[in-house]
Parts: structure tokens; C-alpha cells; sequence
């Protein structure tokens, strides 16, 4: 069966949207808890300072998250493209057209009960006539709260092999935080729903890079993150880390659905924490 006709477009992003982002904070736990680790701080070298504020390693790891109240008024509009709508409650942003995409305009716009107000502007370019189902979005100095995003990220969806929905994500991103400073994420992420007869799953792949300051991380999926629904964690799949230079593998597990992994260092130190 054909999954992206069998549904409306607006429907399956709204679905995508909502579930992708609970199993990217478990990525985003993962790393925390590697940077404020005792283990590691003991094989790093000890004149040089690993750590950073948990603040704002949750910073750096949730900028998905930063955009979501803008990423979901895309949506909507981008689903009314033809007809040229506005999408709902649209007293506090202005949507122009062309034929290549639109503009979206912000002036201290809420779109969620007790969400981040929005200011500045947005600009979305359509995918090909062959990519019905992929659009990219400019963020042109988008104040979300304090946050302000400039860059680019770009969404598609497609059909895998038993009709499972991908939702692909390339992302090239500048943050610049309260204070001025600045996060930088680059690289990209795969989300694909599997929809099976004994069970349905997530699984996430990808690769980016994020800096921050004076640390840079590297976050390649050597195997594919698994995640079942109904679960609220990663239970199987693996992935390397690196931290200016410290290379850490992270191992989810068997499958099972619990809040464990498994950090494993350089000097095979095992060292199994929580996602809580």
C-alpha cells in the first residue's frame, strides 16, 4: 500500500512531527550524561576542561526542538500551498506565496498555549515537481524566545520498503543563544517509521556535527537506533561519540524496552547509565 496516498500529507507530518521528538531528547540525555561522566573526566587529559554547563548541552542537542513551533506553522502552510491559506490562527504571522514557496513573517507570535514567542522571518523553497513531499526552510535571524536561528533545514518524506514513512532532516544551523553565543549543528538525520504485523517501530540513522565553544561534537549511528511504540526509550542500536578527540560507543541494548545504555571508552571502560 501506498502510505503517502493512503493518508493526507497534513496528517502523517503532524504524526512524524510529534513522535520523532521524544526519541531525539534520548539522543540528547545520551550526551549529557557522557559529558558530565566521572569516568570520562578521568581518561581525559586533566588540564584541559571537558565539561560544559547541563543547560547547555541540552541546548546544543535540542534545536529541533527550538524550531518546532516554527516548523509546525511551515507545515501547515506548506500543506495549503495550492490553495494559497494561511494556516490556523494566523493573526501574528504574515504568509506571502510565489511560486517557489512563501515567506513567513513573525511579530511576538505564540502558536502554542505557553510557547516561546516568535519574531523575524522564514523563508520555505519548494522541492522538485518529482518531490512533492520535500520542501526546505531558510531561517533568516527567527527569534524563538531568546534563541535566534539562521541557516537551513531541509525535509522530505518518502515510502521505504514495506511501507514504512522516511523522514529525512539536513540540517545547517547556527544558534546564537542569550549570552551571544553560538551553537553550529551540520550534518543529517533519518527517521523511519516501520510499520510491521507483530510490532511497529522508530528508527532513527544519521550524522552531524555540533559545536559549541570550544568543544566540538561528532555523533555518527553505526547502527540503527531502535525504538518500539509504545516505548519511551531507545532499546537497541549503537553509536559513536567524540568529543574533541574522545571517542566513546554508546550501545542501546537488545531491544528491550528499559532506560539503560551502555558507554563504552577508549580503554574499554563499560559503563552502563541511565536515559531517565
Amino acid at each position: 500500500m501506498d502510505v503517502l496516498r493512503a493518508k493526507p500529507i497534513n496528517l502523517i507530518m503532524s504524526y512524524l512531527f510529534k513522535n520523532v521528538r521524544p526519541y531525539a531528547l534520548v539522543i540528547a540525555t545520551t550526551l549529557l550524561v557522557f559529558s558530565c561522566s566521572d569516568d570520562a573526566d578521568e581518561i581525559l587529559d586533566n588540564e584541559q576542561d571537558q565539561k560544559i554547563d547541563q543547560t547547555e548541552i541540552k541546548t546544543v542537542l535540542e534545536t529541533d526542538e527550538m524550531s518546532s513551533s516554527a516548523d509546525m506553522i511551515v507545515q501547515d502552510l506548506f500543506n495549503n500551498r495550492e490553495s494559497g491559506k494561511s494556516a490556523k490562527d494566523a493573526s501574528c504571522y504574515q504568509a506571502d506565496y510565489s511560486d517557489t514557496g512563501f515567506t513567513v513573517s513573525f511579530d511576538n507570535c505564540s502558536v502554542e498555549d505557553n510557547g516561546e514567542i516568535l519574531n523575524g522571518s522564514l523563508s520555505v523553497v519548494y522541492g522538485s515537481d518529482n518531490d512533492s513531499y520535500a520542501y526546505s526552510v531558510v531561517y533568516n535571524d527567527l527569534m524563538v524566545g531568546a534563541i535566534g536561528l539562521d541557516g537551513t533545514r531541509a525535509f522530505a518524506i518518502s515510502q521505504g520498503q514495506d511501507s514504512s514513512l522516511v523522514f529525512d532532516v539536513t540540517v545547517d544551523m547556527t544558534l546564537t543563544l542569550e549570552d551571544d553565543k553560538k551553537i553550529f549543528e551540520k550534518g543529517s538525520k533519518s527517521f523511519a517509521f516501520i510499520f510491521g504485523e507483530e510490532k511497529n517501530m522508530l528508527t532513527i540513522d544519521g550524522e552531524w556535527i555540533l559545536k559549541y565553544g570550544n568543544d566540538t561534537y561528532e555523533i555518527d549511528i553505526t547502527s540503527d537506533l531502535e525504538a518500539e511504540f509504545g516505548c519511551d526509550y531507545i532499546g537497541r542500536g549503537t553509536m559513536d561519540l567524540d568529543k574533541n578527540g574522545l571517542a566513546v560507543s554508546v550501545d542501546f541494548g537488545d531491544g528491550t524496552c528499559d532506560d539503560t545504555a551502555t558507554l563504552i571508552y577508549p580503554d574499554s571502560t563499560v559503563e552502563t547509565i541511565s536515559l531517565k
